[in-house]
């Protein structure tokens, strides 16, 4: 009976590990996003959750937006079933601490569509997952759309025979 009530009380005591993001930028002061969700201006500290890969994105007025995705691993202390002990039973937290810093590249933000190949890649990994989620997804790489003054790449531009052009 002893026993039993030492381990709850154990239990009760026991603190979960504190998981959080230091996000900086240079400059300072970009809005990020962490997953298409606002969460504040750098320099900033959030708690998070869950472990696996969020998108990070940083703006800026008179800067590049700058977008990476983030892989946040699980530490091997919490891990099953070692998770147990540091998640329940120790008397004391841990505390996982991410560190992440983005120099931003002064310009206009640049809005590009993703390359259809691109796309299909991504598609066919995706669908070739198993439960525990795509791994190595491909990036997404713009489309490259030449500008008006550039001649389409198979050669000068043609004229309609019918306008006389």
């Amino acid at each position: 009976m002893r026993s039993l009530l030492a381990i709850l009380t154990l239990t009760l005591v026991g603190c979960r590990t504190q998981r959080y993001l230091e996000i900086t930028s240079s400059p300072s002061g970009a809005e990020v996003r962490l997953d298409d969700r606002a969460v504040g201006r750098t320099p900033l500290r959030i708690p998070f959750e869950h472990y696996g890969t969020r998108r990070l994105t940083f703006y800026l007025a008179g800067y590049r937006t700058q977008s990476k995705r983030i892989r946040l691993s699980t530490p091997w202390y919490l891990r099953f079933p070692l998770d147990i002990l540091t998640e329940a039973l120790l008397p004391f937290g841990l505390t996982d601490r991410r560190v992440y810093h983005q120099d931003l590249v002064q310009g206009e933000a640049v809005m590009s569509l993703p390359s259809l190949r691109s796309v299909i890649e991504r598609a066919n990994v995706l669908r070739q997952a198993g439960p525990e989620g795509p791994r190595n997804l491909p990036e997404v790489r713009p489309q490259v759309v030449p500008s008006e003054e550039e001649p389409p790449p198979d050669g000068p531009p043609h004229h309609d025979e019918g306008t006389g052009a």
